[in-house]
C-alpha cells in the first residue's frame, strides 16, 4: 500500500492516521494520534493555502507543510 499524506488526500473521505507514523509534537498534542479518524473538509484555492480538517469531533486549519507530516491509511 502506498504512503498516503494529508496534504494529498481527498477531500470528504474519512482516513486513519498510520500507527507508527509520528507527526509533529504540536500536532500530537492537538490530537492528531495513531488510528484517529481524520477528513478533509476543505483546501483554500492556493496550492500554498491552508486546509480544513476534522479530527474526532474537532476542526483545525493546517498548513501544507503541517498536514504533509501526518501519513495516513485508509479508515476501515
Amino acid at each position: 500500500m502506498s504512503t498516503l499524506n494529508l496534504k494529498d488526500a481527498a477531500i470528504g473521505q474519512w482516513h486513519c492516521i498510520r500507527s507508527g507514523s509520528s507527526p509533529h509534537q504540536r500536532l500530537e498534542e492537538l490530537g492528531f494520534l495513531p488510528m484517529e479518524k481524520v477528513k478533509v473538509l476543505r483546501r483554500s484555492w492556493f496550492s500554498d493555502g491552508a486546509m480544513v480538517v476534522q479530527v474526532g469531533d474537532a476542526v483545525f486549519a493546517l498548513r501544507p507543510g503541517e498536514a504533509q507530516m501526518v501519513r495516513l491509511e485508509p479508515a476501515a
